[in-house]
Order: C-alpha cells, then sequence, then structure tokens
C-alpha cells in the first residue's frame, strides 16, 4: 500500500494537468482566437452554406447581417457595406466580378468589453458636470460570401466596436 499513495498521487497529478493545459488552450486572446476561427473557415471553402452556417453558430456567433443578389453592380454591394465591414473596389473585382448568386452573411460575437468615464471640471478644479460612465462593447467579426451556395470568402476582424459594425446603419437581425 505504501508504494501505491506516491503513483496514485503522480498519476492525479498528470491528469489535473492535462486538464488544465485544456482549459488554458480554450482561454485565448480574441486575436489568437480569429486566427483559429479563419484557418477553420479557409478549411471550409467550397463548402455548402448549412455546414458553414452550423460551424459558425456552433462557435456562439450571431447573424448581424444577411443579403443576397445575382450579378451585382459595384453600386449594389455599396450600398450594403458598414464602416469597417465594407467590399472595397479591389475585393468587389475579385468577388464579385465573375457574376453569380451570391449571400453574404456578417456574423459576431462579444469577446469583451471596457469601460470608461467622462466628466468636467471647471476653472477652479471641482467637478462642473457628474461623471459618466460609457461601456464600450468588443466584437469579433466573421464576413462570409457565399456563391452559388458554397462558400468563396471568408474575412474575420479580430476585434471591432459597435460603430465600426453599424457604420451608420441600423442593425438587421
Amino acid at each position: 500500500m505504501r508504494y501505491f499513495r506516491p503513483l496514485a498521487c503522480a498519476v492525479l497529478a498528470a491528469l489535473a494537468s492535462a486538464a488544465f493545459a485544456q482549459v488554458a488552450g480554450t482561454d485565448l486572446k480574441p486575436k489568437e482566437q480569429a486566427k483559429v476561427y479563419e484557418a477553420a473557415l479557409q478549411g471550409m471553402v467550397g463548402q455548402p452554406l448549412n455546414k458553414v452556417v452550423s460551424a459558425i453558430e456552433g462557435w456562439k456567433f450571431e447573424a448581424l447581417a444577411a443579403w443576397e443578389c445575382v450579378d451585382p453592380t459595384a453600386k449594389e454591394v455599396a450600398k450594403h457595406n458598414r464602416n469597417k465591414i465594407k467590399f472595397s473596389k479591389k475585393d468587389y473585382a475579385e468577388i464579385f466580378g465573375g457574376g453569380g448568386n451570391f449571400k453574404i452573411v456578417v456574423y459576431n460575437k462579444l469577446v469583451g468589453t471596457e469601460q470608461t468615464k467622462l466628466g468636467e471640471i471647471d476653472a477652479s478644479g471641482m467637478s462642473a458636470s457628474k461623471d459618466v460612465s460609457i461601456t464600450l462593447e468588443k466584437y469579433t467579426v466573421i464576413r462570409t460570401v457565399f456563391k452559388d451556395n458554397v462558400l468563396a470568402v471568408v474575412k474575420v476582424w479580430p476585434v471591432m466596436d459597435q460603430a465600426g459594425m453599424s457604420g451608420g446603419m441600423t442593425y438587421r437581425r
């Protein structure tokens, strides 16, 4: 029995360190996690729409905007552009240049928040107005482009705030 106890402790320590490594591996920073998402999605290029959507929703992403078009013009694509999630002229030529039936879906996932306080100090150094607390939410954003119901192009933004996603447009859910 006395030889069993050190062996049991060693086995338990090995199991505990393996479990900790698994948990620590899932606790990635947003930029690192975005690279994982992008690599997985790049491997899914050519896969059907349902399979890709299931994978993204399995990662707890929510659809922010979705639209579809057939042989779009640059003006039609620009109409759906958002502040930082937009198609450039080069993107338009590469993605939509050959024509076809397209579905574009933008997903987002909350990855953190930042809080700040604003206030005003008068000439005598006293607080002239109450401090206002502002919470800024940070998201990871995925834009997928499906051509003829298969994934053609994907782009991932690791960290973006609400202003970058909205661009003055109302959210479409």
